[in-house]
């Protein structure tokens, strides 16, 4: 008898088909071989009915997790589950319609794997058939650098950024999961951030908001895997948000941002008291090469304190940190964030730089767009953007130099009396300056509305002078600011203005004509600003990234295209790619003699099908870094689960096909933030042939519901995606095999009007075409 393991059956309560075929399966069982209670067995009559659940599965040798429809209790007890050691096992009933949101959607159990059942009688036999009881290892490692992890939302509201806002005041590195950036969440990369961190974030949004579902579950997965690893866990929500009465009394309501700031401060308070007991979790077992290896993260702002110890410095890098770019052009995933942190980190040691590094939310920009048109014609919508920018900028630049020399000038009476007068005359009554800069940007942006407002009523589409735009906008005397800091500069060596995620968070109906203009105005600001601060021989460096499709789209709409300095930051080369990933696991495992060719062989099978392994990963990822960093972790995830010792064919397979999901999409975003009526376009491809004709694309997108009018636009998108490729010579050559040139592209298809098209093999698992 004592050879009989222990289980438990974790279940949505509805529908209630689901538990009946359950337990219906669970009196089939043959208990001399394995027992299973589920919670409907438990004596829960005046207990707290999660304290009950949890004590459950810690006294069981393994847990299943029914996902037939995603529920937050249940996730959250995979979650503990897994963090406690224990044995998961994952079901699915296949003849419940998959609801949103799907699995597919939020991630995690694609990755984890899980069982399909029809019925009682092919569960029971699944629960006998089972043999396998190893777990999935917890990684050992604390992050001391980066200590918190935290779970962010699809948009940057007010609530979300008082969250950041907090969290950066308590003085804490953090790494994030931004749904902008990665479409899913792997189960290996929860588990990996939640263990390596000292405390979690894990903010819940309400029914009404957009992505909430998906959000949610993933929370509820983040918090079970935190809560069993004992880690400081902070998990809010705005309002009665819609979390589970079993799990109210671990969840803090907020009704006020005041609210948030106590909760984060309690927070903090246990960070630190998890540094200075230095919990450190002892793994087993000596791990395998490949469950020690640490790739890094695929996102820079999620190894910003370690990336420099690994990080490929390109010709792209060298021309941006000689303040030879003006704007850094690259796709999303190609490095643009590795390149901003870089800069910012070096010229941010040089003692006598200032460097703004500016991450202004898309969200905050789409609620000042929607502000500032509603009430403005366009040539004043124009200039109250740039007046804006200007206004920023300055104030920024401002803010930077008072934070830099809060010491030092009570040191150095030199510096004193310049600092008390800059400092005086920023702090101007009216003007906000507490906060990170997006809520500085937020007060700015409330102050406008709120001076219109005062004035004007609901009255739209008003032509105002510049004097009373500017009576609007600014709190100081902008030229008085601007004298001050040009004088107080002359102390200083370089001004350093870096933007990124400017073209974050956009909304997905497409860009228009105002987004861009928001973008130029604050090019002409910076240039403003340069032209400035040179004439009194003050060295200012701005660069802006920017998604090379959102710059294609501005060069159309700006007359003056060509002159600005910009670098393209596009990957056309495989070796490159091999450098980047032996730099990485050099780093991860000291051997910095070793050749690719050497560790390689270490890390994965030689060959896949035939084809050099490496080189067949590389092909697939659209040649960004990113993706081949996403790729090779899903490999990786599998061959771990699966307790191999290096990556096999299986792993690569299994790997694949859920990075091609993610991939597809990653791609779709991608298209529809800057394609109108483009939602989901690529999924219109499901079943159809790897080689497809011109004629054929068309009849696809015809179905699909494309206008005829809107063929070429579309086509033209899916090449310069890489999505399809086109056939010359018996090979097949993409976008990037043409080094990002759609006209050379579109001059070599013309030449070849019966071209033969090629659907990009990476997306082949996700779209199931058969080859």
């Amino acid at each position: 008898m004592s050879d009989i393991r222990n289980g438990f059956y974790a279940y949505a309560a509805t529908p209630r088909s689901i538990g009946q075929t359950i337990e219906v399966a669970l009196g089939k069982i043959d208990k001399n071989k394995i027992s299973v209670k589920s919670w409907t067995a438990m004596d829960i009559v005046g207990s707290f009915i999660a304290e009950e659940v949890l004590q459950s599965i810690d006294e069981s040798d393994f847990v299943v997790a029914d996902i037939s429809i995603l529920n937050f209790n249940v996730i959250y007890e995979a979650g503990y589950a897994i963090a406690k050691g224990k044995k998961l096992l994952i079901t699915k009933n296949a003849s419940i319609k998959d609801t949103h949101p799907s699995i597919r959607d939020v991630g995690i159990f694609d990755t984890l794997g899980y069982q399909e059942y029809q019925n009682s009688d092919e569960l029971a036999k699944f629960f006998e058939s089972v043999d396998d009881f190893k777990v999935i290892k917890i990684p050992s490692k604390l992050n001391t650098k980066s200590p918190v992890y935290l779970l962010e939302g699809l948009f940057k509201t007010d609530w979300a950024t008082r969250i950041v806002s907090r969290i950066k005041k308590a003085r804490y590195l953090f790494r994030s999961f931004d749904p902008n950036e990665q479409s899913r969440l792997s189960a290996s990369d929860a588990i990996s951030q939640v263990s390596q961190s000292h405390g979690v974030v894990i903010p819940l949004l309400g029914s009404g908001d957009e992505g909430a579902e998906i959000n949610n579950m993933r929370g509820a997965f983040l918090a079970g895997l935190a809560h069993g690893l004992g880690k400081a866990t902070c998990m809010l929500q705005n309002g009665e948000g819609p979390v589970p009465i079993d799990y109210r009394d671990i969840v803090n309501a907020t009704y006020h941002p005041n609210d948030i700031n106590e909760v984060i401060a309690e927070f903090a308070g246990k960070i630190a008291e998890a540094f200075q007991q230095d919990v450190v979790i002892l793994p087993k077992e000596r791990e395998s090469f490949l469950q020690s290896l640490e790739l890094g993260a695929s996102s820079a702002e999620n190894e910003m304190r370690t990336l420099q110890n690994y990080y490929l410095k390109t010709d792209q890098f060298f021309k941006s940190i000689r303040g030879e770019a003006n704007i850094v052009v690259g796709r999303k995933g190609a490095g643009k964030s590795a390149i901003f942190l870089q800069v910012r980190d070096k010229e941010r040691n040089k003692k006598d730089n200032i460097v703004l590094d500016l991450k202004p939310d898309g969200y905050k920009l789409i609620k000042f767009k929607e502000l500032i048109l509603s009430f403005l014609e366009e040539g004043t919508f124009q200039h109250t953007i740039m007046a804006f920018w200007e206004y920023v900028l300055l104030l920024e630049i401002c803010y930077k130099i008072l934070e830099a020399d809060r010491e030092q000038h009570i040191h150095d009476h030199d510096l004193y009396e310049p600092y008390r007068k800059l400092a005086e005359l920023y702090n101007a009554e009216g003007y906000v300056t507490e906060g990170d800069f997006s809520e500085r940007m937020s007060s700015l942006m409330e102050k406008i509305s709120t001076e219109y407002r005062s004035q004007y009523g609901d009255e739209a589409s008003i032509g105002l002078p510049v004097s009373k735009i500017t009576e609007m906008l600014y709190s100081h005397d902008v030229k008085d600011l601007s004298q001050q800091l040009i004088s107080y500069m002359k102390r200083k060596d370089t001004c350093w203005l870096l933007f990124d995620n400017i073209d974050k968070g956009w909304p997905t109906s497409g860009l228009q004509h105002e987004d861009l203009l928001i973008i130029r105005a604050l090019i002409d600001a910076t240039k403003k600003i340069e032209r400035q601060f040179g004439r009194s021989n003050l060295n200012v460096n701005t660069i802006i990234f920017l998604r090379n499709d959102v710059y294609e789209l501005l060069v159309r709409e700006t007359s003056d295209r060509g002159k600005e300095a910009k670098v393209l930051l596009d990957w056309t080369d495989s070796d490159l790619l091999r450098e980047l990933i032996r730099l990485r696991i050099v780093y991860s495992h000291t051997n910095g003699d070793e050749s690719f060719e050497a560790l390689w062989r270490r890390l994965c099978v030689s060959h896949y099908k035939g084809e050099e392994s490496s080189e067949y990963l590389i092909s697939r990822s659209l040649m960004r870094p990113r993706f081949l960093l996403n790729l090779i972790s899903q490999c990786k995830s599998f061959a771990i689960n699966l307790n191999h010792e290096h990556i096999h064919e299986e792993d690569i397979t299994k790997g694949m096909a859920a990075y091609s999901t993610d991939l597809l999409t990653d791609i779709s975003y991608e298209i529809s933030d800057v394609a109108k009526n483009a939602d989901d376009l690529l999924y219109a491809f499901i079943g159809s042939k790897a080689e497809i004709s011109r004629a054929e694309i068309d009849k696809v997108l015809s179905e699909y519901g494309v206008s005829e009018e809107q063929f070429d636009d579309v086509f033209e998108l899916l090449v310069w995606y890489g999505f399809l490729g086109v056939k010359l010579k018996n090979e097949v050559q993409y976008i990037y095999n043409f080094n990002y040139s759609m006209k050379l592209m579109e001059g070599v298809m013309k030449k070849n009007k019966s071209s033969i098209f090629f659907i990009n093999p990476a997306f082949w698992p996700s779209l199931m075409i058969e080859t």
